[in-house]
């Protein structure tokens, strides 16, 4: 399968397939994600976000995230329940109502690890619930599924991949 649709340059310049977007408020789970995901997925970009705003706007390709070399689009989001003003939960609903974007697995991340926020979440489309402070190991083994899920051929992964 062609990947060139979802390539990315990463900070030393060299080409990557695929990238992930990180979409939380907080530097320090910012950080933790993007070591977690760097160890188990090395060939990926990681790009950080910080507002549900600003995901619509990258996923659209507004307000200066057109350039699709620069701004590639995603394989995975990982998206904190807790943001400001747009919360994960509204994030999710927008996601489920603007195709072609409801196709990306969303790994929602957050502290607090109710069942109730869980069940939530997955109705509204979330593929993964993970609580912070992440178990690498926890983290590790979801990421290995969806980097099965991207090599996969999977029809949803084709889609992603064309945009």
């Amino acid at each position: 399968m062609e990947w060139n649709a979802v390539k990315a340059i990463d900070n030393s310049g060299t080409r990557q397939p695929g990238t992930v977007l990180i979409v939380d408020d907080e530097m320090d789970d910012i950080r933790l994600t993007e070591r977690v995901v760097g160890r188990v997925c090395p060939k990926l970009s990681i790009r950080a976000l910080h507002s549900g705003e600003q995901l619509i706007c990258y996923l659209e390709g507004e307000n200066g995230y057109s350039d699709r070399e620069k701004n590639p689009y995603p394989l995975v989001i990982f998206l904190d329940l807790w943001l400001s003003r747009m919360n994960g939960f509204d994030v999710l609903r927008w996601l489920r109502n603007h195709p072609p974007h409801n196709e990306i697995p969303v790994i929602v991340l957050t502290v607090a690890g109710d069942i109730g926020l869980a069940q939530q979440a997955y109705s509204l489309g979330a593929r993964s619930f993970l609580t912070k402070p992440l178990s690498a190991e926890e983290f590790g083994n979801t990421m290995r599924g969806y980097k099965d899920w991207v090599g996969s051929g999977h029809p949803a992964a084709k889609l992603v991949a064309s945009h």
